[in-house]
């Protein structure tokens, strides 16, 4: 009888054991994010990858598994400091500057057919400035009709074939305005010189391809190069420009990747210090969340708040944030 017992429990745990190796080698395996694809895709992953672990450990401590389990423990910690991003003391405390700016941002998905769920979020926002990825030809007809007395100021590229549509609103003048393209044409981005009574704020926003495959992840890399170079090209030039980058960028703050994207522009992020705060689901439950929808600014400016909308038939959650210049400078 008791060797009738103990097979299922000896089968338990080798499953729980190679459950285990399997947490643990995606571990280490995002050392490699840099440079594989895959290790990227688990590193954005951070999040599922830890709660994973934490389940797994609490399967190692049913089953008695001491020294793996304090093996995994070890690996969840490690990748649990990937995470402090969210929870370092950010850039959160309101500025005192007179001058600001309230940006809508959305990827509204193309074939979104929920118009006026948008349109209403963006007027209970009343944003300053309105930019959309994904955008459609359907949709900016109807975004221009609603908005072109408040929002006169545009430049835009709709899609109807494809993803990759953008546009930019504004309540302020826009000046040297332009649709451009980095490593492909398919994938237009925007800039614009936002002109504030009191300053100037040079805006982009950009989309570029999930990292999915070896080809697309090297795309994506490119694609955020090229960008990190042209916006250091205009510090260069002026060296106290005010810059905001907008963008679904494919890219969670929890791949080494995005570090790497900041410390090249020398931007920071909105999101830091604010706690894990999904905008995207591939289905509508905290762990299926990432963070891929970014507002990223220059350190003469000031976030005083990020704030996730609710669904608007889009699988990414619209984004609100009031930016400030630094009074300062």
């Amino acid at each position: 009888m008791s060797i009738v017992e103990a097979r299922p429990t000896s089968n338990w745990r080798r499953r729980v054991d190679w459950l285990a190796g399997l947490v643990a080698a995606c571990s280490i395996l995002t050392l490699s994010a840099r440079h594989w694809w895959v290790a990227d895709l688990i590193a954005n992953l951070r999040v599922q990858l830890i709660i994973g672990m934490l389940g797994t450990i609490l399967l190692l401590s049913i089953m008695r598994r001491w020294r793996i389990l304090a093996a995994v423990a070890t690996l969840t910690m490690w990748q649990a400091t990937a995470m402090r991003a969210a929870y370092q003391t950010g850039d959160i405390e309101p500025n005192q500057s007179n001058q600001r700016l309230r940006v809508f941002m959305a990827n509204v998905l193309t074939r979104n057919q929920h118009h006026d769920q948008i349109i209403a979020q963006i007027r209970a926002a009343d944003p300053d400035v309105i930019a959309i990825l994904e955008l459609s030809s359907k949709l900016e007809a109807s975004l221009q009709r609603e908005f072109s007395s408040t929002h006169e100021y545009f430049v835009s590229e709709s899609q109807d074939d494809g993803n990759f549509g953008i546009g930019v609103w504004s309540r302020y003048p826009l000046s040297n305005e332009r649709v451009f393209h980095l490593n492909a044409p398919i994938l237009p981005s925007i800039e614009a010189d936002i002109e504030l009574p009191s300053c100037t704020i040079h805006v982009m926003a950009t989309h570029p391809l999930p990292p999915i495959g070896t080809r697309n992840f090297g795309h994506r890399n490119r694609h955020l190069s090229l960008l990190a170079q042209r916006m250091r090209n205009r510090q260069q030039i002026e060296p106290s420009c005010s810059q905001i980058l907008l963008g679904d960028l494919n890219l969670t703050p929890w791949s080494p990747l995005f570090d790497d994207f900041l410390t090249s522009t020398g931007l920071q992020s909105a999101a830091a210090g604010r706690g894990l705060q999904p905008t995207w689901y591939r289905w509508p439950a905290f762990p299926f969340g990432l963070l891929l929808d970014h507002g990223l600014y220059s350190r003469n400016m000031h976030c005083d708040q990020r704030a996730i909308l609710s669904a608007n038939g889009s699988d990414h959650r619209a984004v609100v944030f009031d930016f400030s210049v630094n009074e300062s400078r």
